[in-house]
C-alpha cells in the first residue's frame, strides 16, 4: 500500500504474500468455488392493484429476503481487534440521491462519473448520473435526448460499465460564458413541522420540480418560484425514513428504506417524486438492516447493508440475494450503481481467505469481478463507495489502516492509497449514500475538501496516490466543493469571501488547481446560508446555484441564485 503522496506506508513489510494482494487471482481451484447469489426469492403475491394505497409501512402478504441457515449470521459482527483499531472517528451519514428522464432506447453514452441532475432540453429531461452523491442540472451536449438512469444505467434498463465513462459528457454546470453575478431568485421557507435534528437523506430532480428527502419527510418544490409541489410523510407504522437511493430512473422512480422501530430499517419502498406518491412498501430480510445503502435501475432496487440483493422495482418483489461462500460467514454490502460491492467475514475452518471482497451485478446479481480480492485485516471492510463510475472504495480497518481501493475499466483493483497523508489529518471522504459532498472523482483524479481548519481542496492521481495539488480557491475563510464537474471535467467550489463580502463560485483547473471565476452571489439576504459548512450546492446548465441546508430546520432549507 502506498500513502497518498506515493510514499510506501511506514511500517509496512514489504509486498504482500502471493494471493492476499488486492487483484492477485485466487489459488488453482478456489476461484468462486461457490453459488455468489441465490437465483431468486421465494415466490411472492400479486402486487395491489394499480392506485391502491400501500399496505402499511410494508405489505405484509410479501415475505422478506429468505431468513439464513442454521447457524447463519448476516450482520457484520466480528469481535474488535486487540489493538482496539478502528476506522473514522467520525459518524457515517445516511444515503444521498440523483435523477431521471424520459425513457429512450438508445446505446448508453459515455458518462461523467458524477451524480447530475437534469435540465429540460427540446422537452426532455436529460440526465447524467454521478459518482457523487449530489445531483445537477444538466444539459448533455452530446445526446439531449438519452437520459441516464442511477449510477450508470441507461435509460432502457441495460447497464453502461466503466468502459464507457466519459467525464466530459453530461456534466455542464454552468461553466459556460463570462463570469456574472449571482441574485436570490427564492427562499423555501422551512416547513411547519419541521424537525432541527431531521437529516438530509438525498436530493433529486423530476421535470420541474426540486425534492429534498431527509428523515422527517420528503418535500418538492417548483424550481421556478420554490412554492411546494406535494410532500410525503413517513406512512403510518414507521417513525422515519432512515435511507434513500441516490438516484432516481428515468420514470422518476426513487427508492427509500423506513424505520418500522428500533432502527430496523428493514422495510423498503418505491417513490414515484413526479407526483409524491408511495407506490409500495415491503419488508425486504428478516435480519434488522440499521442503515442500508439503496440504488434504482429500470428493473430493481439494489440493497446493501448486512444483506446484499435486489427486488423488483415494480412491486418489491424479491430478484436475488447474495449468497455467503459458508454458513459462518457474514454479508457486508453497498450499492454502486449498477454493481454492489460486497464483502464478507468467515468464520470457519474452511474459508480461505477469511475475507474477500466480490463485485455483483445489481440487476442479476452475476458476479462482475474478474477474480476475489482478499482482504487481510481482522475486521476490514467496505466504508463507502466513493465513486461507481470509475469504481472507487474506502476500506475501513485495513492491516494498514483505512484505505483508498481504486479499480479500472475491468473491474480488476488498482494499487490501494492510505487516507493518511504524511504531516496532514487522514482525508475524511464521503460516500454516494451521504447527502453531504467532500469529494469528487473525475476519470483517474480525487478531489477531496479537506479539515475546515485548514480549508483547501486538494487533488491526488488515482493511479499513483501522489498529490497533483492543493488549492485555497484565495480564500482563507472556507471553500466547498460543488458535487460533479463541468463539461471539461473540472471540479467547481464555493469560496466564502468573508463577512460582508457575499462569496464566489469558481472552477479548479485538473492541471494545477488554477481558479476561474464564474460570479459573485450579490445578494446577502442569505450571506450565512452561503458560507455555512452544512450546505450543499447544485449547479444547474443555465448558470442557476442550488443550496440545500443540512437541516431541514434551518430558516432556509433550499434556496436559489439565478445568474445575470
Amino acid at each position: 500500500m502506498t500513502q497518498l503522496d506515493g510514499a510506501p506506508v511506514p511500517g509496512q513489510g514489504g509486498p504482500a504474500a502471493p494471493g492476499a494482494a488486492p487483484g492477485q487471482p485466487p489459488a488453482p481451484g478456489s476461484e468462486y468455488a461457490y453459488a455468489p447469489t441465490a437465483a431468486a426469492f421465494p415466490a411472492q403475491s400479486a402486487p395491489p392493484p394499480p392506485g391502491a394505497a400501500p399496505a402499511g409501512p410494508y405489505n405484509p402478504a410479501q415475505p422478506p429476503f429468505p431468513a439464513p441457515n442454521a447457524g447463519q449470521q448476516y450482520g457484520y459482527t466480528a469481535p474488535p481487534p486487540a489493538d482496539g483499531g478502528a476506522g473514522y472517528g467520525y459518524p457515517q451519514q445516511q444515503p444521498g440521491y440523483a435523477f431521471p428522464g424520459a425513457p429512450v432506447p438508445a446505446p448508453p453514452k459515455r458518462r461523467n462519473p458524477v451524480m447530475v441532475w437534469g435540465g429540460i432540453i427540446g422537452g426532455v429531461l436529460a440526465i447524467a448520473i454521478v459518482a457523487g452523491l449530489v445531483v445537477l442540472f444538466t444539459e448533455n451536449k452530446k445526446d439531449p435526448d438519452t437520459p441516464s438512469a442511477d449510477g450508470g444505467t441507461s435509460s432502457t434498463g441495460g447497464t453502461t460499465d466503466s468502459s464507457t465513462t466519459d467525464p466530459s459528457a453530461g456534466t455542464g454546470g454552468g461553466s459556460g460564458g463570462k463570469a456574472g453575478s449571482y441574485s436570490l431568485a427564492w427562499t423555501a421557507a422551512k416547513p411547519a413541522n419541521a424537525a432541527s435534528g431531521s437529516q438530509l437523506l438525498g436530493i433529486w430532480g423530476a421535470d420541474k420540480a426540486v425534492v429534498r428527502a431527509d428523515s422527517y419527510g420528503i418535500r418538492a418544490l417548483n424550481s421556478a418560484d420554490g412554492k411546494e409541489l406535494w410532500t410525503l410523510a413517513p406512512p403510518a407504522g414507521s417513525k422515519e425514513f432512515c435511507a434513500v437511493s441516490y438516484g432516481v430512473n428515468s420514470k422518476h422512480i426513487a427508492a427509500v428504506a423506513l424505520n418500522t422501530g428500533d432502527s430496523d430499517c428493514s422495510t423498503v419502498g418505491a417513490v414515484d417524486i413526479s407526483t409524491g406518491k408511495l407506490l409500495w412498501s415491503a419488508k425486504v430480510s428478516t435480519e434488522r438492516m440499521s442503515s442500508p445503502t439503496l440504488t434504482v435501475t429500470e428493473k430493481v432496487i439494489g440493497i446493501g447493508g448486512n444483506v446484499a440483493g435486489a427486488v423488483n422495482i415494480a412491486d418489491g418483489s424479491p430478484v436475488w440475494q447474495f449468497q455467503p461462500r459458508d454458513k459462518d460467514c457474514n454479508v457486508y454490502g453497498k450499492v454502486a450503481g449498477t454493481q454492489i460491492a460486497v464483502s464478507d467475514r468467515c468464520y470457519g475452518s474452511n474459508a480461505n481467505p477469511k475475507s474477500q471482497l466480490v463485485l455483483v451485478d445489481t440487476d442479476t446479481g452475476k458476479t462482475t469481478s474478474p477474480a476475489p480480492v482478499p482482504f487481510t485485516g481482522s475486521i476490514e471492510r467496505i466504508d463507502k463507495v466513493v465513486s461507481d463510475q470509475p469504481l472507487v472504495l474506502l476500506v475501513t480497518s485495513g492491516p494498514n489502516g483505512d484505505y483508498i481501493l481504486p479499480f479500472d475499466k475491468s473491474n480488476k483493483p488498482m494499487t490501494p492509497m492510505s487516507v493518511k497523508e504524511p504531516g496532514a489529518d487522514s482525508l475524511r471522504l464521503s460516500g454516494q449514500a451521504d447527502a453531504f459532498t467532500q469529494n469528487v472523482v473525475s476519470g483517474t483524479t480525487l478531489y477531496v475538501q479537506t479539515n475546515p481548519s485548514k480549508p483547501a481542496v486538494n487533488a491526488y492521481d488515482l493511479t499513483t496516490g501522489k498529490r497533483l495539488w492543493s488549492s485555497t480557491g484565495g480564500t482563507n475563510d472556507g471553500i466547498r466543493l460543488v458535487s460533479g464537474t463541468d463539461k471539461d471535467g473540472k471540479v467547481r467550489a464555493v469560496l466564502d469571501m468573508g463577512y460582508g463580502k457575499g462569496a464566489k463560485i469558481v472552477t479548479l483547473a485538473p492541471a494545477d488547481g488554477a481558479v476561474t471565476e464564474l460570479g459573485t452571489i450579490t445578494s446577502q439576504k442569505n450571506s450565512d446560508f452561503i458560507g455555512s459548512s452544512t450546505t450543499e450546492y447544485v449547479l444547474q446548465s443555465d448558470g442557476s446555484l442550488y443550496g440545500f441546508a443540512r437541516s431541514a430546520g434551518s430558516d432556509a432549507p433550499v434556496v436559489k441564485y439565478a445568474k445575470k
